[in-house]
């Protein structure tokens, strides 16, 4: 574990870009130390690494290529912390009185059957100074081990971490995977779900079948159920199916931005979005994760992980998820980003408490 803190902490010294991430409940934290600082997109989804999507539809991922990357894994072990007390931010009265406008904007065009729903989110800001990416990666780790947690980082894009419940999409040989998951309340709300949440889920669960039937074989829909996400609950729906590796970026460009995170019709919605929520949302409610890295055990320490895989079969697999629960950091201020789904059904101040309720998933780390 240590080697593991000072890779990153040497990275984050020298301001050279760096991943590290935890797939839910996973034993180990893969990592990708790029060699130089160039800022590379993506050109094909045959390219092999670790991606960095934002919620801009028109641009292509950053990649960090497995091929001119450190790729290291490290075994995960328990780590100790100090507990300097909780961080908090004080509200501001005015940006939630600017919230509560925009989500009323919103509920009125739904009932005006200009959108079937719509996600509208917000972000939260305060000073604060990030020292140790590493400890902060250990203890998303530790708090939401059921997530998918990580630390990223360029120097020409900026300090990103978080804790996803929601995967965009895994492939594996030809077979494909993604979710869909909508809907929110705390774990210990003694309540059953509400017609506002199911009809929220299910809207996102039917987006995502029909924009998946056009380029995939064998569709398959689980039972509705519902999803532990650290102190927060949501439904959740799985769906699988089987797809051919040369349309993994067809499919990925259909189902981005999914109604999770947008809305319906999906370019209404995103257009609402874009005028009218009061910030970008850069990397959040974008999607990241492994595109075509192979499975097969990683030595830790500076062994390059091609040694000795020569003779071996190697399967390649991607899993990508939503940036749901996360911050970034820039300058000495860091931006926490939460929001919700509104159907006709929303009541303003109940979704303002979703996106405070939301927000402590992150205030817990810092």
């Amino acid at each position: 574990m240590q080697e593991l803190i000072q890779y990153i902490e040497e990275a984050w010294a020298s301001q050279m870009p760096f991943v590290a991430y935890h797939f839910p409940d996973a034993k180990g934290v893969n990592c990708l130390f790029p060699k130089d600082s160039e800022l590379r997109h993506l050109q094909r989804y045959d390219e092999a690494g670790f991606i960095f999507s934002p919620f801009e539809t028109t641009s292509q991922p950053i990649v960090f290529p497995e091929v001119s990357s450190e790729v290291l894994k490290f075994e995960l072990i328990d780590h100790e912390f100090e507990s300097p007390g909780k961080f908090r931010i004080k509200e501001n009265p005015e940006e939630k009185e600017n919230y509560l406008k925009l989500l009323s904007q919103a509920i009125d065009q739904i009932k005006a059957e200009e959108f079937r729903k719509i996600v509208v989110s917000r972000r939260i800001s305060a000073d604060y100074e990030l020292e140790h990416p590493a400890e902060l990666l250990l203890k998303l780790i530790q708090s939401y081990p059921e997530a998918f947690t990580y630390v990223w980082f360029h120097p020409k894009v900026g300090f990103w971490a978080g804790a996803s419940p929601e995967v965009f999409a895994k492939t594996y040989r030809t077979q494909f995977k993604t979710m869909a998951l909508a809907g929110t309340k705390q774990v210990d709300e003694d309540r059953d779900w509400t017609e506002k949440e199911l009809d929220e889920q299910q809207i996102v669960t039917d987006e995502i079948v029909e924009a998946l039937k056009n380029h995939t074989e064998n569709l398959q829909i689980s039972e509705r159920k519902t999803d532990r996400a650290g102190e927060l609950l949501h439904l959740r729906t799985d769906i699988t199916a089987t797809l051919e590796s040369s349309k993994l970026g067809d499919v990925l460009s259909e189902l981005h931005p999914t109604p999770a995170v947008c809305g319906l019709p999906k370019d209404k919605a995103y257009k609402f979005l874009k005028v009218n929520e009061s910030y970008d949302r850069q990397f959040y409610t974008g999607f990241f994760g492994e595109l075509n890295m192979p499975q097969h055990n990683q030595r830790s320490g500076r062994t390059r992980n091609q040694e000795n895989q020569a003779y071996k079969l190697v399967v390649r697999a991607s899993g990508l998820y939503v940036n749901l629960r996360c911050l970034s950091y820039v300058a000495g201020k860091i931006n926490i980003y939460v929001g919700g789904g509104l159907t006709k059904d929303s009541i303003p101040e109940e979704e303002w408490a979703e996106t405070v309720n939301k927000s402590r998933t992150m205030l817990k780390v810092l």
